[in-house]
């Protein structure tokens, strides 16, 4: 079997989750109104110094082709303020997919093992609640159709109800859409210390979203910090807007760092953290909180 890697067809989910947890706000304020040193004498060691670190790098856009195969890990944490209460959410899932079709722009059909899928909210001094998705702890092998509608198997082989197939468009449905979200990547090699600046959409897509007048990108850039064969990380800013309830609007900043693997543009690690503010539709801060997310593939 081809063990390459998914490449970044996961990176929307991973970062969806970020956008999950502020869900979960959206949600809970619904309710609440070595080696061995070699010797420095001996003159081989001199000859045998590593190579230097490239000081620029060329990313490599690819659909993932039949064979590949990654496990996706996401966790997402968010607390906050709000009239007083404190409100605390979490995120986590876990998800095998093995591509098993695709075409030019987009994977067609992938099994998905779905291994975790839960949340849990607490509000104030209330019992934390834990919700467990109803695909948590199942397989199913998913296509897409012409039309972009899904359809599922079982483990079984057996067709998958509708109300799973809701469940599985609303958390794995970028999996199977084109991605975008590497657009930034421009077409040339990028310098160590160079600055991107993405556009919104690409951005959004990013953060598993589309432009649908509830979500903003107020500012973003990437560093390429760093690179290497197999790793390329920049160092992520970002601020983004996104309407709650009510007339709320949640604003998170965050920052961290980002690993892209040049061959193929698959995100191979996420860490981003940041403040998170509650404004009303005069711009008063109605409550503040922090979001953190993190994510990995493995392939």
């Amino acid at each position: 079997m081809n063990s390459r890697a998914l490449g970044s067809a996961l990176a929307i989910a991973l970062l969806a989750s970020a956008l999950l947890a502020c869900k979960g706000v959206k949600d809970m304020l619904g309710g609440a109104a070595s080696a061995e040193p070699v010797p420095s004498a001996a003159p081989a060691v001199a000859s045998a110094a590593a190579p230097a670190a490239p000081n620029e790098v060329t990313f490599n856009k690819v659909v993932p082709k039949a064979g590949a195969k990654v496990t996706a890990e996401t966790n997402t944490n968010v607390k906050f303020t709000f009239q007083g209460k404190v409100f605390r959410s979490t995120e986590v899932g876990s998800v095998t997919v093995d591509v098993q079709a695709s075409d030019e722009f987009r994977i067609t059909k992938a099994a998905l093992d779905v291994k975790e899928l839960h949340s849990t909210n607490q509000e104030g001094t209330g019992n934390e609640k834990k919700s467990v998705s109803p695909l948590a702890g199942s397989r199913f092998v998913v296509t897409r159709a012409d039309d972009g509608k899904l359809s599922a198997l079982d483990s079984s082989g057996n067709k998958v109800a509708a109300a799973q197939i809701s469940e599985l468009d609303k958390h794995y449905r970028s999996i199977f859409e084109r991605d975008k979200s590497r657009e930034f990547l421009p077409n040339r090699p990028v310098k160590i210390g160079e600055k991107l600046t993405p556009s919104s959409d690409s951005v959004l897509s990013l953060l598993g979203t589309k432009d649908d007048g509830k979500s903003t990108v107020d500012g973003v850039e990437f560093i390429l910090k760093s690179a290497a064969e197999d790793r390329a990380t920049f160092a992520v800013a970002l601020t983004f807007t996104q309407k709650v309830t009510g007339g709320i609007r949640l604003r998170a900043k965050l920052e961290g760092t980002i690993d892209v693997r040049p061959k193929d543009s698959a995100f191979t690690n996420v860490s981003l953290r940041g403040p998170l503010t509650l404004l009303d539709a005069q711009g008063n801060d109605k409550g503040n909180g922090e979001l953190s997310f993190t994510g990995s593939e493995t392939s």
